[in-house]
């Protein structure tokens, strides 16, 4: 064994003596750690940002992050944290309301906007590579984009495979059998020797059988969310979480009511909840309610569909440039033709009484958007995503537009905007291209306003939302609500000390544990769980610790479930 210092990949120092022991821990969906102690002399090699990587022998290594440095000169020590590589994917955003339909876990995983870089290598297995994400990822880093993919499912999860030796990680459901069993006997090729008493911890504080799905999304606030669909189509549920009505006259408060189809399924009067069938055995059959509220689940489209409205405003912005193209406006009398001019007769022709009261503060352009709710801009225009003909856009002070700017947006060519507008390099209204760097934001004129038959497109390039979208967005709550659950359940960890752990066991595989029943203390389980812990000798590896001391000599600990779960899942339903 070794230990090297890189930067970006280049060894900067190898050496083969650390002052402490390493002590690797790893869970489901969790970045592994690390604390070691090396000598002051190496403390030259870690300016900048480094890396820290350990090589067992020539198929198996583990590289880190420094994430942390505390030298301590007195002792000639220093002190890292470090932490697994795929930290990266928290230095990285996924784009803005990402948006993925109809997608497979690995053709999105494909994609630079979800993958921190070509040098990873995200490994799915059968089941994650058919798994379809319908979803619209925002402001999350590719870490916790990854998380919410998963927790979006019923039966996936995502790891660091310890032992890789660079930069992988995989997603599936994992529970392989790995043929090796843990005994008192000794140590041997497929035998892993327990080495002090196994501790069982058993906890049913946290536990939830009966979820009811709630949406934070809605006209009466938390709502509850309808999972009519899936109840009506059996081949949508899991056999052993199958959804039930638990109440009918539900949302009483309120005195209107709504027609029973799904686009406003949240309102109707039924009350559907998922039960966990397993956890109800586990708990002799009592029932314990929980609620479960999801703000990002949403239905969209992504079809890019134009919608054509047909009304009697007055708004046109192809008649307003033809009127005003070469002209000089000076409506609020002013500094004489200003941008700011043509903006107020674009208010006064759309029917906004106070057109020309002043914008506020220093008097500049940028004013418009800063005071677009106080100067009652809003009652006239929405905000717009994405520009398009007719918007009117606001600059802030910088680069081609020093004291902010306004106009109207011509053309969208991608770094820069055509914009027609007054004193933009000349005193007639004129059109020009200006970078996108200082866009402060867009305004678009209400729909109403626009006269004729028009061609709108809406401000995130979406058309209207189908039933079908609904169905899925509601199958997604399941399938998450499900997983919930599982998380919910009572929980029996088995802890076990034990020799050195083969380098190709990895979390969520599972292994036999062969150890005397009545050893391990099942008293407080009812008799189904009891049952269930016998029936087989197959666990999950939940978590594992990876131990070697200063003089080489490897030990573990393992902690096993018959389910795989998080903990920390229950503690933030």
């Amino acid at each position: 064994m070794y230990f090297e210092i890189r930067e970006i990949g280049v060894v900067k120092k190898r050496f083969d003596k650390l002052l402490s022991e390493i002590e690797i821990d790893n869970e489901i969906m969790s970045i592994p750690t690390l604390q070691v102690t090396i000598p002051i002399t190496l403390y030259e090699y870690l300016k900048g940002r480094r890396e820290f990587n350990i090589v067992f022998d020539q198929e198996h290594s583990i590289l880190f992050q420094i994430v942390n440095i505390n030298p301590n000169f007195a002792d000639g020590i220093v002190d890292l944290e470090l932490q697994h590589i795929f930290t990266e994917w928290s230095y990285r955003q996924v784009p803005t309301n990402k948006a993925v339909k109809d997608t497979t876990i690995e053709k999105l995983y494909q994609s630079e906007d979800m993958c921190y870089s070509k040098d990873w290598e995200v490994e799915c297995d059968s089941v994650a590579k058919d798994e379809i994400v319908d979803y619209v990822y925002s402001r999350q880093t590719m870490e916790e984009a990854l998380t919410k993919t998963v927790e979006m499912t019923q039966t996936l999860w995502w790891r660091i495979p310890m032992m890789s030796g660079g930069r992988k990680v995989q997603i599936g459901e994992f529970g392989e059998k790995k043929q090796y069993t843990l005994s008192v006997n000794p140590q041997g090729h497929r035998n892993i020797q327990i080495i002090e008493e196994p501790q069982v911890e058993i906890d049913g504080s946290s536990v939830v059988n009966v979820a009811t799905v709630y949406s934070e999304k809605s006209d009466t606030g938390a709502s509850s969310m309808s999972l009519r669909e899936v109840f009506n189509d059996e081949s949508l549920q899991n056999d052993k979480f199958p959804i039930i009505i638990m109440r009918t006259g539900i949302n009483n408060e309120r005195f209107y009511d709504y027609s029973d189809i799904p686009k406003i399924a949240p309102n109707t009067d039924i009350e559907y909840s998922v039960v966990d069938t397993e956890s109800v055995a586990m708990e002799s059959g009592i029932f314990i309610e929980g609620t479960y509220a999801f703000n990002d689940l949403s239905p969209f489209s992504l079809e890019d569909q134009p919608q054509v409205v047909e009304n009697e405003g007055v708004w046109n912005p192809t008649d307003f440039m033809q009127k005003y193209m070469g002209t000089v406006e000076d409506v609020d009398h002013t500094a004489g033709s200003q941008c700011v001019d043509l903006w107020k007769i674009c208010n006064r022709d759309i029917g906004n009484p106070n057109y020309n009261r002043a914008i506020g503060g220093d008097g500049y352009a940028h004013y418009i958007w800063y005071n677009r709710v106080s100067l009652g801009y809003m009652n006239y225009f929405v905000e717009a995503s994405t520009p398009q003909f007719g918007d009117w856009v606001i600059f802030g002070k910088g680069g081609s537009t020093p004291f902010s700017h306004v106009g109207m947006v011509v053309t969208d060519n991608g770094d820069t905007l055509t914009v027609f507008g007054m004193n933009q390099g000349q005193a007639q209204a004129n059109t020009t291209n200006i970078e996108k760097t200082y866009v402060l934001g867009y305004l678009r004129v209400k729909s109403e306003l626009w006269s004729g038959t028009t061609t709108v497109t809406t401000t995130n390039g979406a058309s209207e939302i189908s039933d079908e979208d609904r169905i899925k967005a509601s199958k997604v709550a399941y399938d998450s609500a499900v997983k919930k659950l599982r998380n919910a359940r009572r929980s029996l960890i088995v802890s076990v000390t034990c020799t050195k752990i083969p380098y190709d066991l990895e979390v969520g595989d599972r292994i036999r544990l062969v150890y005397p029943v009545e050893r391990l203390r099942y008293s407080e389980c009812s008799r189904y769980m009891k049952k269930m812990l016998k029936q087989d000798d197959w666990w999950y590896i939940k978590s594992m610790t990876r131990s070697i001391d200063i003089d080489g000599t490897e030990t573990g600990e393992l902690s096993l479930e018959k389910y795989l779960r998080l903990d920390r899942e229950v503690k933030e339903a």
